[in-house]
């Protein structure tokens, strides 16, 4: 018999959460497994995949499409940056539906066929099968928020305006459960928010240079932007949700402006600048002179704000996948991962 089950269920209860916040979600289901105590002492994680931020996959990545990553039965391949597990989940919704981005580790997807009028956008928990529901964001959105002048792409009118690569989104859980998403569109060079409870989007009051790099975490966005008195230097902004009693507002004012947190070290515009996250730190990469040094200088935005202007001598076992953009044609995605999860690139490492 497990030494679990003689342990009253609030401890069980109390041990179960420390094993979700020293190890992932996956090292939470197999102590819910260990016996029939623990699986009732403790909480099932689906019906609360998305409402509770502790069950968020925020480690694991599901491997893109094709190079035949996948199985053939429908089954997709996710890893965990961390440890390098690999799980294949059957993911029914992907079958009509794609991925827009990453958020939190959620799916933020859009249904490839059908009423695009009709059809909403959807947040997905691909371990759990939680979903929570959004306006949809069509063609006839965007002009409803910018008018006939507005900058559009050429999807045909009524058609899907969301496109993977072309959007990076928040994700924002208040006290009392409700869910809003927030998401940057790179095509109109602005923000759209709505809730669960909406029928419409909302849109941000300022906009923004599709060119800086953009990141999530935690409902906060990211950004680098050139500062508008200088056309040499970078500012990195950070951009706060709408406050939970604002949210339900008409007005687009209601979504606070971003607000300059830091200025890049260099001062170079043509620095080549992306942001990470890097064990729940926001960090800075600057990689102007890696073809020359293959080096990157790295820095925490953390010291950056207090005025430190001292790149970082280690990452620890963690190693950057920094994808450098050379337009505004796509909004990619960096990573860090261990090398515990990537031993080839712990090998590159010691021949550099």
């Amino acid at each position: 018999m497990s030494p679990l089950a003689s342990m009253a269920a609030e401890l069980v209860e109390l041990v179960g959460w420390r094993v979700l916040a020293a190890g992932d979600l996956l090292d939470y289901v197999r102590f819910r497994a260990v016996c029939a105590h623990s699986w009732s002492s403790t909480i099932h994680p689906r019906g609360h995949g998305i409402t509770d931020s502790r069950f968020h996959p925020r480690r694991w990545m599901m491997l893109p499409d094709g190079h035949r990553l996948h199985l053939e039965d429908g089954r997709k391949r996710f890893l965990n940056l961390d440890t390098g597990v690999f799980v294949r989940p059957r993911v029914p919704l992907l079958d009509d539906h794609c991925v827009l981005c990453s958020v939190e580790g959620l799916l933020l997807m859009q249904r490839q066929h059908g009423d695009q009028d009709e059809d909403p956008i959807c947040l997905l928990h691909p371990f759990t099968g939680d979903t929570a529901k959004f306006p949809p964001v069509t063609y006839r959105t965007i002009v409803r928020l910018f008018g006939s002048t507005a900058r559009l792409n050429s999807h045909n009118n009524g058609s899907a305006y969301l496109l993977p690569g072309r959007v990076t989104a928040s994700l924002t859980v208040d006290a009392e459960g409700f869910i809003m998403i927030t998401v940057v569109l790179l095509d109109v060079s602005r923000v759209l928010f709505a809730t669960t409870k909406d029928k419409q989007w909302r849109l941000s009051a300022w906009s923004f240079s599709p060119n800086g790099s953009t990141i999530s975490s935690r409902g906060k966005f990211y950004m680098l932007q050139p500062k508008p008195t200088s056309s040499v230097e970078l500012q990195i902004l950070q951009i706060d949700p709408p406050r939970s009693e604002k949210i339900y507002g008409s007005s687009s004012s209601s979504f606070p402006a971003p607000k300059v947190i830091a200025i890049c070290p260099t001062g170079m515009f043509n620095a080549l600048f992306e942001l990470v996250e890097c064990d729940s730190e926001i960090l800075l990469v600057d990689s102007s002179d890696y073809v020359l040094s293959k080096r990157m200088a790295v820095y925490k935005i953390a010291d950056l704000i207090q005025g430190r202007v001292t790149p970082l001598t280690s990452i620890g076992d963690k190693a950057l996948l920094v994808g450098v953009r050379r337009s505004g044609n796509v909004i990619g995605r960096n990573l860090s991962v261990s090398l515990k999860a990537m031993p080839t690139i712990a090998g590159l490492e010691n021949q550099g």
